[in-house]
């Protein structure tokens, strides 16, 4: 259910007896840019780490141990052409503790404290701290070269969308790191907090009325409300981009992208989802079982969808001087999807797989709540359960063979050794 609670802020308040805890989640949105990710994924580190309430990391974790073992999480990510910091609480249900029936209360005042009034003053915050999380930062940055198939993925998006904001991360990029102080960083923070779109999204076995008066309490302020804009239509390329790097590495490491048709809930849909588990989704999809199993030249191969920004990607883990067969043979199974060289068994074994998952992701509250959010910035009636089956299961083979045809290579980027010619 969705209240409008200020200009700009709005909760969504899904009562729910399926889950123990209440899960919390305050989301500050705004238009994606790689510097702008980067400042608020450490202003996010920032608030997690502590407050002015709880000024180290060790008085946060006893609050939280005193909320019966409540937990903290943060997120920075990119949402097509929007930006989200989520701050999130889950907290047990005070239904199943017993004589305390203020929790939950006390769960949201927790989260109020660590949000709205951060370790920091005259308009700075504490340098100790700020020096601290900017150097872990950066160290997170400088460790994610150590994952070769995550940083073959980031080096084709770079190649992908070079030149657009969209070529950075999620959580931004460490060459913006340098130039950010307390104080600018104090700026963004106060620039996150005070005009970003704030959504604020409870789950869980609560009383609409009781969070409503929570959420009164607070001094939420108006602020102009941000379109909800979040497909990212990206220019294609009249011919493929190929690009390598050489490292010390054992595995090569050769991704492709391609410009899709399939967007979230768009015509394409759910012709994509079955596309893509009949290509490189699962087990029995083309790229598994031809390329990794049959031929045995990758020791992985798959594929998958940004339903967000019109890219899918294929990831392969292969011996380097194998590059061209490769190259060679995932091509040939997007040729025989196109063709419609798959079978009926196999489109109903993906139908299936695919149900599975969804009513598998309602299990879990953060997957759900997720999925919802997806759901809030972009569909104005969301689809039942009854209604999402009914649509993956009208899926004809015809609809899966135009998918495929509309499936165009952009890019190619190859992660090999340093020994290796191309």
């Amino acid at each position: 259910m969705e209240y409008k609670l200020k200009q700009g802020v709005t909760a969504y308040i899904e009562p729910s007896d399926k889950y123990k805890t209440v899960l919390i989640q305050y989301k500050f949105r705004t238009s994606f840019g790689g510097k702008t990710a980067t400042e608020r994924s450490l202003v996010k580190n920032m608030l997690e780490t502590n407050s002015k309430q709880y000024p180290s990391q060790n008085e946060m974790d006893l609050k939280m141990a005193s909320l019966y073992g409540a937990t903290l999480h943060t997120q920075s990510q990119r949402f097509g052409k929007q930006h989200v910091v989520t701050l999130s609480l889950s907290v047990v249900n005070d239904k199943f503790i017993g004589g305390d029936d203020t929790l939950l209360e006390e769960a949201f005042a927790f989260l109020e404290e660590i949000i709205f009034r951060p370790n920091a003053e005259d308009g700075k915050f504490h340098e100790k701290t700020f020096l601290r999380e900017k150097e872990n930062l950066n160290n997170y940055f400088e460790s994610l070269i150590e994952d070769k198939s995550a940083y073959a993925r980031t080096r084709l998006n770079q190649v992908l969308f070079e030149g657009t904001d969209q070529a950075y991360q999620g959580i931004g990029d460490a060459g913006f790191l340098e130039d950010i102080t307390s104080s600018s960083l104090f700026e963004c923070y106060e620039e996150m907090i005070g005009s970003n779109q704030l959504d604020i999204l409870v789950s869980g076995d609560v009383a609409p009325k009781r969070i409503l008066n929570i959420l009164a309490a607070q001094k939420l302020s108006d602020r102009k409300e941000t379109e909800k804009e979040v497909f990212y239509l990206r220019a294609k390329n009249t011919e493929p981009v190929t690009s390598s790097e050489a490292q010390d590495i054992n595995q090569g490491k050769l991704f492709f992208g391609f410009s899709s048709p399939v967007y979230y809930m768009n015509d394409h849909y759910f012709a994509g989802l079955v596309f893509d588990g009949l290509f490189g989704g699962f087990p029995h999809s083309k790229l598994f079982q031809n390329v990794r199993e049959k031929e045995s030249l990758a020791y992985s191969a798959s594929s998958g969808l940004d339903f967000l920004r019109g890219v899918m990607t294929v990831g392969t883990g292969i011996e380097f001087d194998k590059r061209e067969q490769v190259e060679k043979i995932v091509l040939a199974q997007l040729q025989d999807m196109q063709a419609g060289d798959f079978s009926d068994a196999l489109i109903a074994q993906t139908k299936s797989m695919l149900i599975n998952h969804y009513k598998q992701n309602d299990d879990y509250q953060g997957r759900s709540l997720a999925k919802q959010y997806q759901d809030i910035l972009i569909i104005e009636n969301p689809l039942s359960q009854e209604q999402w089956i009914a649509g993956l299961n009208a899926v004809t083979k015809e609809q899966i063979v135009a998918v495929a045809e509309k499936m165009t290579l952009q890019a190619i980027f190859f992660l090999k050794g340093e020994a290796t010619d191309e």
